[in-house]
């Protein structure tokens, strides 16, 4: 028997049922027999035994449950052909594929799709010689630049045996989307039924798709777009003149030069030349004396240098600007609407902006959304999204133990859409409780009891009035330490006997010997003890009247009684 995937993220794979007596199927590898490489796959997801001929199909996940034949189940005795959704992948469970396989293939041989057509073995070309530039904006992969070639097509994931541009990026499918880059330099976007979809300009893609460059394009948490590398520019310019001198006219022309050579010129004809020379000088060098000499500063605006003195006060946000359409394209985080109105205002100040590409996330309304969603699972609803500053998410509040907490990991690794800017400070409320005891024990502080509700610390009893620098102390600890918002202290300082932890419902005292006024034995629960014994593992430190002071295990107890 086997279980191939035949839809989905996984389609293609193959699992044998025939090895073992059982399996695990999940995602964790060190655990699981079959392991599927998908997020929303829970550690240990599913199991299945094998019992005689019969395999029994057990649900192993609680916050995706399996389905088979679209009906969610939790123990099921598999059938040929039954259809098992385990993620985002459909397995089909039976003895013999082949013939199913290859009629499925029959059926489809006419139809063209993205996934009959051969993928070239090709070598993504260098920067220096792609017409086209692939630029990552955002992402854990931001400032990868990859060059496209014209009659060329690309596979867009995570896988790295079969992707030609690949993400480091969990939320990326092994084969998320392909680029197909025409000879004519127009390029067709897909998306290879990915599980979270391929994004044009925020718009999830539902066909192929003509794009152009500057179009946005997002896949899983990483956003990026297409440059055109040469772009088209035209020199208008106009060749030099040239004349063709007639030879009638250059013989007249050196026929007149000559002969003014000949010519003699009298003296006052020099006399009168030289005087005007001297005259026309002397106006000369005046009338530029009217001029003094200044530096001309001429004040040219770069574009981008503007921008970017507008988006210093915005961290988060880059830009992308295209000066031949004044085009600005902005991308990345801003806490607030109202951060947003005010950048969008100091921009349309700057003339040579024509539109802008809005493409900013709002990062305090992703929080509101999601936390909507959290209040929604009852598990879940001590734990909320915080927004420190932009692009910086926290989940901040308190589980009540480690399997909710997992299970917490893994809803958010499903939902939150920017895992990867999320810094997880949930508190586990069983491992902070058994902190709290074991740091009251070590500081002689035993007597005290504590309660943790909602993140306050509540202190109550009595503690030796000796040990009030100790107390002090564990507050000041307790104030630092993550998980405790607020300390409500009722605990009062007291004598030493009085803060000692109380035994007396479970022993009777009945009688009492004494020398000198002096308690020196007692009858407890019909057994005589003296000072320095111990009863039941406590040692008998001092009798006094009325009171039994004891000690066990660096603890300190009393036991009231009544003459």
């Amino acid at each position: 028997m086997k279980l191939v995937a035949v839809e989905g993220l996984l389609k293609g794979l193959e699992f044998n049922l025939t090895d073992k007596d059982f399996f695990i199927i999940g995602r964790d590898e060190s655990q699981c027999d079959f392991v599927l490489e998908d997020s929303s796959v829970s550690r240990k997801h599913a199991k299945i035994e094998k019992k005689d001929d019969e395999y029994i199909l057990i649900n192993l996940s609680e916050t995706n449950p399996l389905e088979v034949n679209n009906r969610p189940l939790t123990n099921y005795s598999l059938q040929e052909g039954d259809k098992i959704k385990i993620g985002n992948t459909i397995f089909l469970f039976s003895n013999d594929l082949r013939n199913e396989i290859e009629d499925d293939f029959e059926d489809n041989d006419e139809e063209n799709t993205i996934y009959d057509e051969p993928i070239e073995e090709l070598k993504i070309p260098s920067y220096e010689e792609a017409p086209f530039i692939l630029k990552v904006i955002s992402g854990p992969n931001a400032g990868a630049e990859f060059g496209l070639e014209k009659n060329k097509s690309y596979i867009i994931g995570k896988d790295p045996e079969n992707s030609d541009i690949i993400f480091t990026d969990l939320s990326v499918s092994k084969n998320n989307s392909k680029l197909i880059v025409n000879s004519d330099g127009s390029i067709i976007l897909e998306d290879l039924q990915s599980k979270n979809g391929t994004y044009l300009n925020n718009i999830q893609l539902t066909k192929s798709t003509k794009i152009s460059t500057d179009d946005l394009i997002t896949v899983g948490t990483t956003t990026f777009l297409i440059v055109a590398k040469e772009m088209a520019s035209e020199t208008i310019y106009s060749p030099a003149p040239s004349f063709e001198i007639k030879e009638e006219e250059k013989k007249e022309e050196e026929k007149v030069s000559t002969e003014w050579k000949k010519q003699k010129l009298t003296k006052k004809q020099l006399i009168f030349a030289s005087s005007l020379s001297v005259i026309v000088f002397i106006v000369f060098i005046s009338f530029f004396g009217l001029f003094k000499g200044h530096d001309i500063e001429v004040n040219v605006k770069e574009p981008s240098k503007e921008i970017e003195k507008i988006l210093e006060n915005f961290k988060s946000i880059e830009f992308s600007y295209n000066p031949s359409e004044g085009s600005l394209l902005l991308v990345g985080h801003i806490l607030t609407d109202t951060k947003k109105e005010e950048l969008f205002y100091e921009l349309s100040n700057l003339s040579f902006i024509n539109n802008i590409d809005d493409n900013i996330i709002i990062d305090l309304g992703i929080a509101k959304t999601f936390n909507e969603n959290l209040e929604d699972q009852e598990s879940f609803r001590s734990v909320n999204v915080l927004v420190k500053e932009p692009s910086k998410f926290e989940l901040a509040g308190s589980v009540a133990d480690t399997k909710t907490f997992q299970n917490l990991v893994d809803y958010i690794n499903f939902n939150f859409p920017y895992v990867d800017k999320l810094d997880n400070k949930v508190v586990i409320d069983e491992i902070l409780e058994s902190f709290v005891g074991a740091k009251l024990l070590e500081y002689n502080l035993s007597a005290i009891t504590f309660e943790i509700v909602s993140q306050e610390l509540i202190l109550a009893g009595r503690y030796d009035k000796k040990q009030k620098s100790n107390f002090d102390n564990f507050i000041s600890l307790m104030e630092k330490t993550n998980g405790i918002r607020n300390i409500k202290n009722i605990a009062i300082p007291s004598h030493e006997q009085n803060a000692r932890i109380d035994i007396t419902q479970n022993y009777k005292v009945t009688g009492e010997a004494s020398i000198n006024g002096e308690n020196i034995s007692i009858l407890i629960n019909g057994k005589i003890v003296n000072l320095g014994d111990s009863i039941d593992g406590f040692l008998i430190t001092k009798i006094l009247e009325n009171t039994i002071l004891l000690e066990k295990d660096e603890l300190k107890y009393k036991i009231d009684y009544s003459r």
